[in-house]
Parts: structure tokens; sequence; C-alpha cells
């Protein structure tokens, strides 16, 4: 063998020690583990963390704070989708004419950091049709960051005068907001406790006489259950508590064979079926009573006619 050469691993070299042969072998990977006294350290630091979680979960849970951590945490989840654009960021409104936007957007109660996915749309229906003007509301979620608005609106009726206040009512007596008598100037003016409610059935039954309509300045409701009609002549109409169209027949009838709405009438009394009675003014305070007999009744109190036509 040549000198420098390497030898193999397995050879067997004799050593001059007796007997005895080394045997030269390469080298080898040694693998370390853990002690089993290493083991034992670990899985006691595992323990002893469980413990600790379970003692602060506890804790939590005790003092009360369980459902603020679950709270912030839900909180924490909804600011980050809110992030990635599924915040409400647009509302769209349809068929509003007279309900501000405040009112609309109060009821909403949505906004930039409200979560889209979260929004309930029901009970921002509830809240809306909550608002006076609004009659029926439907909301809908358009991802990702838009609602929709469908609203009905109340119509306006009337004005309703009560106790110095004036509001604007709708055909059910709805107060909708209160309002000065020129913001709706095409509206008829009701007056006194209960008018709002009863001022459809009066105004339909006035239907079929509309010079009388046109001649109205207001309806006022006496005692909630009998109207009297005041003219811009300043002439009241009394009418009776029912059979209110036999009334107003009558009253029609007068019209056109003696003109009684252009002339200088204070009052006509048509709470008696059988007649009716005029009160003049003071100026005509004098004149004889065109249509009622002096010393009948006129009215449902029982009091008496009076010549010169005061009761």
């Amino acid at each position: 063998m040549a000198r420098g050469a390497a030898l193999p691993p397995d050879r067997r070299l004799p050593v001059p020690q007796g007997n005895r042969n080394v045997v030269a072998k390469g080298p080898r990977t040694v693998h370390l583990g853990r002690t089993r006294r290493r083991r034992r350290s670990g899985t006691w630091q595992l323990l002893c963390a469980a413990f600790a979680a379970s003692a602060v979960l506890y804790g939590a849970i005790v003092g009360g704070q369980i459902e603020q951590l679950f709270n912030a945490a839900v909180t924490g989840a909804e600011r980050a989708v809110v992030a990635m654009g599924f915040g409400v960021k647009r509302v769209m409104v349809e068929g509003q004419r007279n309900a501000t936007d405040a009112a609309i957007t109060t009821a909403l109660a949505a906004g930039p950091e409200t979560l889209m996915l979260a929004f309930d749309t029901d009970a921002a229906k509830e809240r809306l049709e909550a608002v006076p003007w609004i009659r029926h509301a439907q909301v809908m979620r358009l991802l990702p960051s838009t609602l929709q608005v469908v609203i009905e609106e109340r119509d306006p009726y009337a004005m309703w005068q009560n106790k110095g206040h004036t509001f604007v009512v709708d055909d059910e007596g709805v107060v909708l907001a209160p309002a000065l008598p020129q913001a709706f100037p095409e509206l008829p003016l009701v007056v006194g406790e209960g008018a709002a409610k009863h001022a459809a059935e009066l105004y339909e039954i006035l239907a079929p006489y509309p010079d009388l309509k046109n001649r109205m300045l207001a309806a006022l409701r006496v005692g909630d259950r009998r109207w009297t009609l005041k003219l811009r002549t300043g002439t009241e109409i009394m009418l009776p508590d029912g059979n209110v169209e036999m009334a107003l027949d009558s009253l029609e009838k007068l019209q056109a064979e003696r003109g009684v709405f252009e002339r200088d009438i204070a009052a006509i009394d048509m709470r008696l079926l059988d007649r009716v009675t005029l009160r003049m003014r003071e100026t005509t305070a004098a004149a004889a009573d065109e249509v009622a007999p002096a010393g009948a009744p006129t009215s449902a109190t029982g009091a008496v006619k009076k010549p010169g036509g005061r009761t």
C-alpha cells in the first residue's frame, strides 16, 4: 500500500498490546433528547399556565368583566369589518316630501361606524314609522355600504287649532307637526277639542255643498259632539248633533230662496229639525224674525227665542 494512503475505516491495525486489537470507526451522529426529568418539568409548566388562565377567566366572570371583554372583542371585529368598507356610507330615501332629513336620520340611527351586516332593518322600520309624518317605511341594505329607505308619508288634511296652538293633521286626526296657518293656506281650518279626529267626516258630508264650503272660514267643534260653521262674512251656522245632511239641505234651500249667506245675519241656528232660527247682527237687531216665531225653543238646551233674535 502506498505511503500516506487512507486506511479503510474497518481495517484492523495490530497494536503491540498483548493480544487485543483496536478497531477504528468513522464518526456517527448522536441525537440529543430530553431526559425524563426535563420532560416532567415541561408538563408542570403547561399545567401552571392552564391553571393561571382558568383563574383569570374565573375572576373575570365573578367580577362581571367577561361581558366587557366579549363586547370589546366584538367591537374590535366590527371596526375591522367597517374599515374594510362595510360601514354605512350612503342613505337613499324615496317618498320624502314633508318629513325632515333630521327626523329620518335620527330614526335610522346609522352612521359611518355602523356595520352594515349587523344593522337591524326591522328595528329601523319601527323607528321610522314612529315619525309622525311617516305612515309606512321599508329599509333595505345594499352591500357594501348603502341603506335604501322607502317611505309613504301621511297626507296633510286640515289645520287644527286648539287652546291657542295650531297643528297639521291627517285625515285620521294624527298630529303631523306644529304649523302656522299660513304654511298650508289650502287646508281647511278646524277648531276645538275633537275637531281633528272628526274633520274628515265633516268634510265628506260637506262635499255635495261646494258653495257653502267655498264660503267657510273654519269649522268649530262644540262639546266634541256637533259643529258650528263660520263663514268668511262672520255668519255662524249651528248644525245639529245628527241628521246633518237634512239640515244642510234645508240651508241650501234657504239660500236659494232668500240668499241668507249675503244678508247681515250673525247666526243661523239649525239645531232643531222643524225650524231654522236667524239671529241678526247688532245693527239690525230690531228687525223682525223672518223664520222662527217668538217663543219657540231655539237650541237643545231648551232656551226660548225672544223677540229681536236673542235667546
